[in-house]
């Protein structure tokens, strides 16, 4: 059995029975679960995540809790995604390499092995921080990347667009390179929009009010800044969609999940940040009520 606690008006919520299943619009949908992201995974019917979000811990970076995620772990874990995750759906697993002597490159033998086992590599976005984080001696640093896996054509794709355009309401003919490096001119015009699509290197300002500004979350070491959940949950899924985390940690997928209106459902296997989890879940929800009755006394 596992334990498992709602974010929203309950507090006291009964464990649940084995062997039970987690399914989008159950019973157990809107919760976070103190379990390990395997066996959370293993409860859930194939074919019910629309969108997964999720960031596992870094080569050897840091360890939770004594709780192991080496390459055997990872295996399991990509062999899940692929089971629950829905024709169409999403997994975007934002992730780093540490160094040591040099990048290890895990991240990349990981999106690797996701091909291998079915997923399509639909996107790789870079996740920059500023503030001040992971400056190197004798190197530039590091990065994280997004790796955005589908499981076949995405079924949503909601692309941003952050630039205004300097030439937006024009009309304009594009140029497209043949195969035998030659040009050719679209046959049909289009229109310049008012904004331009977001690039592949998205930046996110690193520290108290860039990551967030629930101060008690810092407890949790390797924070994923709320904005780079947002602008994941927003490009890849839907209004009402369930999306998963089974690496929740503190709960920013969750909680910025719920904010753009959509169901979440979250696996933490190390207690301490369950429970961080659970704390931050009820804020999110008090602030979500907030929200809705300023909307409906401004409707």
């Amino acid at each position: 059995m596992f334990e498992s606690d709602v974010s929203g008006v309950a507090t006291n919520v009964p464990e649940a029975p084995p062997g039970a299943a987690i399914v989008e619009g159950g019973e157990f949908t809107d919760r976070i679960c103190c379990v390990d992201a395997v066996s959370g995974m293993e409860m859930l019917p194939d074919g019910c995540v629309p969108m997964t979000l999720t960031s596992p811990p870094y080569d050897g970076h840091r360890v939770y809790g004594g709780h192991r995620f080496d390459h055997e772990t990872f295996g399991r874990v990509a062999r899940e995604l692929w089971r629950v995750t829905m024709p169409g759906g999403v997994v975007v697993w934002v992730v780093a390499d540490e160094i040591r002597g040099g990048h290890t490159g895990t991240s990349f033998r990981q999106a690797l092995h996701f091909q291998e086992i079915g997923f399509r590599l639909h996107d790789i976005l870079v996740m920059a921080r500023t503030g001040g984080r992971w400056f190197g001696v004798n190197h530039y640093g590091k990065v994280e990347y997004a790796f955005v896996l589908s499981k076949g054509r995405p079924r949503s794709v909601h692309l941003l667009r952050d630039r205004p355009n300097k030439h937006a309401g024009k009309l304009y003919q594009y140029r497209a390179r043949r195969r035998d490096g030659g040009q050719r001119m679209s046959p049909r015009f289009k229109t310049v929009p008012a904004m331009g699509l977001k690039g592949p290197v998205w930046e996110y300002l690193a520290g108290f009010g860039g990551t967030t500004r629930d101060r008690y979350a810092f407890e949790h070491p390797a924070l994923m800044p709320e904005a780079m959940a947002t602008d994941h949950i927003v490009s890849w899924s839907r209004p009402g969609d369930l999306i998963l985390d089974p690496f929740l940690g503190s709960g920013t997928t969750a909680k910025m999940a719920l904010l753009n209106h959509r169901h979440y459902l979250g696996f933490e296997a190390h207690r301490p940040y369950y429970r961080l989890a659970v704390r931050r879940m009820r804020d999110a929800h008090a602030e979500y009520r907030r929200r809705l009755d300023a909307w409906l006394a401004g409707a």
